[in-house]
C-alpha cells in the first residue's frame, strides 16, 4: 500500500469523513514499520489544543522563528552530516516538515497561550447584585451612596469602588441616592447610554428588552451622552426627564430635541416629570413604594410594566389593543384585579394559563 494512503487515510479521520472501513484500513497500516504512527498521536494530541488566531505582527514574527527554528534539522537541504540517496532525502524533507508544522501549532498554541494570560490586563473584580422576577434589592455602595434596585435588574460596581473611581453598570432600572463627591465624579453606564453624576437623587431604567434607556432627574445636576457620540451632553435639571432610543421605541409626547445618530433613528427625547393626576404619585419613581403608576401609558409598555411586576407573560392576540393609554396606578391589587380595572376603561378579554397571558378583543367586535 503506498505511503500516500496513509496520509489520505490520516486526514480524512482528522475532517470527520473517515468510515468505518477505512478506520480499520488505517488501523492496520499504522502498525507497519514506519513514521505515520507518531504523527497520528501527535494529531490526536492537537484536537484537545484550543487555538488562538495571530493578533499582532510580533506575534506573527515570534511564530515565523519557530518555524524556522524547526525546520533547521539533521539532514535536512543545506545541512552537514552525511550524504544520502536524493529519494532518501525527499522522504524525510516531507516527513520532517510535516512533523514541523504540526510542532508549530504545538509551540504557537502556547506561545499565544500564555502570551495572552501575561499580555491582557485583567478585569477588576466586580460586585453584583441581581434581582429575580417580583422582587427587588437595596445596594449600600462603600462611598455612602445607596441603590434600589428594581424586579429583573442587574447592577455591577467594582470592590474598591470610591477608591479613585466610582463607575456603576446597570441592566434593568434602579433609583440612585449618590453621596456627593466633587474630586470622583460617578459614572452609571446603562446599555448605550453614560450617566455623569457628581451627587444627586435619580431614576434610570434600562431594560435591555425596552430598547430605550429613560433617566428621571429628582434632585441635583447630571450629564448624560450616548457612547456612541460622546461629545453631545444633555444636562438635566430637577424634574426633568430624557429618553434614548431609536424613533420607533421611544413613546412620548415631546418631540425630540437632539438627534444622537440619524441614521440609525436614534434619538434623544427630553420631557418634564408629572404627578399622576390619579393619586399625585411620580409615575416615574413610584415603583420604589411599592406601586405601578401609569400616565398617559400606551397598553403596549404598560403590559411591559406589569410583566415585570406581577412576573407574568402578557401578549397580545390583537395588534391595535396596543394602542389604549391608561392613567392610573396599583398597588395592592393582584394582576387579575389590575386587568378588571383596565377594561373598566377599555374593552377588551383575556385569559390566564400558568402566568401566560393573552389580551384580545371583545367578543362581540
Amino acid at each position: 500500500m503506498p505511503g500516500s494512503r496513509i496520509w489520505e487515510l490520516l486526514a480524512r479521520k482528522y475532517n470527520n469523513e473517515i468510515s468505518a472501513e477505512e478506520l480499520l484500513e488505517l488501523g492496520r497500516l499504522l502498525q507497519q514499520p514506519g513514521d505515520a504512527h507518531h504523527l497520528n498521536e501527535l494529531l490526536a494530541d492537537l484536537q484537545a489544543i484550543p487555538l488562538k488566531k495571530i493578533t499582532s505582527d510580533a506575534h506573527e514574527a515570534k511564530s515565523a522563528d519557530a518555524l524556522r527554528l524547526l525546520l533547521s534539522i539533521d539532514g535536512a537541504p543545506g545541512k552537514s552530516g552525511g550524504i544520502m540517496a536524493a529519494g532518501q532525502i525527499k522522504r524525510k524533507w516531507r516527513y520532517a516538515l510535516w512533523v514541523a508544522t504540526s510542532l508549530v501549532i504545538l509551540v504557537f498554541a502556547w506561545f499565544m497561550l500564555n502570551n495572552s494570560l501575561s499580555e491582557t490586563p485583567l478585569a477588576p473584580p466586580l460586585n453584583e447584585v441581581v434581582t429575580n422576577g417580583g422582587s427587588k434589592s437595596t445596594v449600600y455602595l462603600p462611598d455612602g451612596s445607596s441603590v434600589i434596585l428594581n424586579t429583573g435588574s442587574k447592577l455591577s460596581y467594582n470592590k474598591d469602588f470610591g477608591a479613585g473611581t466610582r463607575e456603576i453598570y446597570l441592566s434593568g432600572e434602579a433609583f440612585f441616592d449618590i453621596a456627593k463627591n466633587e474630586k470622583i465624579p460617578l459614572v452609571v453606564h446603562a446599555g448605550e447610554v453614560d450617566i455623569l453624576v457628581k451627587g444627586t437623587i435619580f431614576n434610570v431604567k434600562a431594560y435591555t428588552e425596552d430598547s430605550i434607556v429613560e433617566t428621571s432627574l429628582i434632585q441635583g445636576v447630571i450629564e448624560v451622552f450616548s457612547k456612541n457620540d460622546r461629545e453631545r451632553k444633555i444636562m438635566l435639571r430637577p424634574n426633568e426627564k430624557i429618553i434614548i432610543g431609536k424613533t420607533s421605541a421611544v413613546s412620548s409626547s415631546e418631540e425630540p430635541k437632539h438627534t444622537v445618530q440619524p441614521s440609525k433613528e436614534v434619538v434623544f427625547f427630553l420631557g418634564k416629570i408629572k404627578p399622576n393626576p390619579v393619586d399625585s404619585s411620580i409615575s416615574e419613581i413610584a415603583w420604589i413604594q411599592n406601586k405601578l403608576a401609569f400616565y398617559k401609558e400606551p397598553f403596549s409598555t404598560l403590559a411591559q410594566k406589569m410583566e415585570r411586576w406581577y412576573n407574568v407573560s402578557i401578549q397580545f392576540s390583537d395588534e391595535r389593543l396596543k394602542k389604549f393609554t391608561f392613567t392610573g396606578s396599583f398597588e395592592k391589587e393582584d394582576i387579575i384585579e389590575a386587568l378588571n380595572a383596565l377594561r373598566e376603561i377599555a374593552a377588551f378579554e383575556y385569559t390566564i394559563e400558568n402566568r401566560n397571558v393573552i389580551i384580545g378583543k371583545t367578543k362581540n367586535r
